[in-house]
């Protein structure tokens, strides 16, 4: 069997997944903020018309892991670098995923932006909110189906010294445009905008990591979680 035949697909029904209003907010720069009240209803408008039209889909693989002096090898291709090599010490596979909210939330953004601005930017932020939750979903999934090793975090092409040209074979082997919907340009953007690439360790040695903001050492980031929230 081939590695793409291997390759796992999730689908999600959109009501399986609610999108947290503190994370749309969050994401719209609102550090310990309260919208006001034609904010709030405007974030209300775009969380259900969102809802109407957005296709949870994903695309995953688990491979085994070797790391090397210059990277890690997953068989189905190589990642360079040293960030990644140090984040999966002590795993020996690893899920590489994409996912994705769908190219009609994408198209819906794109029309809000030509007659409303500011529909576009919570729509963004709504998108931005639901594709991270997405992930969150699978990887919840994930450490259910592999009890007993402790998952990583993730971790996409483009953090540390992992390059964002591992986006190309990285999707290639998950086949994800026919798995997912889930292409790359030219210059290594993902469409629809709204998708993620990454890789999750699974290994019988040491604990999972602490998720999110919280595992993240960058404390001037514009969009880290505040305690309020």
């Amino acid at each position: 069997m081939s590695v793409r035949e291997q390759v796992g697909t999730v689908e999600l029904p959109a009501e399986s997944l609610r999108v947290p209003r503190t994370e749309v907010f969050r994401y719209m720069g609102l550090r310990g903020q309260k919208p006001d009240g034609a904010l709030a209803a405007l974030t209300e408008s775009c969380l259900s018309a969102f809802g109407r039209v957005v296709r949870y889909r994903a695309c995953y693989l688990v491979l085994p892991v070797r790391r090397t002096g210059g990277g890690v090898d997953f068989g189905a291709f190589f990642a360079a670098g040293q960030s990644l090599s140090r984040h999966l010490e002590g795993c020996d596979r690893a899920v590489v995923f994409a996912a994705t909210t769908g190219m009609a939330a994408e198209l819906q953004r794109r029309r809000a932006a030509v007659v409303s601005p500011a529909r576009a930017l919570v729509l963004e932020a709504v998108g931005t909110a639901a594709v991270e939750g997405f992930c969150d979903e699978l990887c919840r999934r994930w450490e259910k189906e592999f009890a007993g090793c402790p998952l990583r975090t993730r971790f996409s092409p483009g953090y540390g010294d992992l390059p964002l040209a591992v986006q190309k074979p990285l999707l290639g082997c998950l086949d994800s445009g026919r798995k997912a919907g889930i292409t790359l340009t030219d210059s290594l953007l993902m469409v629809p905008q709204k998708s993620v690439s990454a890789i999750v360790g699974i290994g019988p040695e040491g604990g999972a990591p602490l998720r999110g903001c919280e595992g993240c050492g960058r404390q001037d980031c514009a969009f880290r979680r505040q305690e309020d929230l």
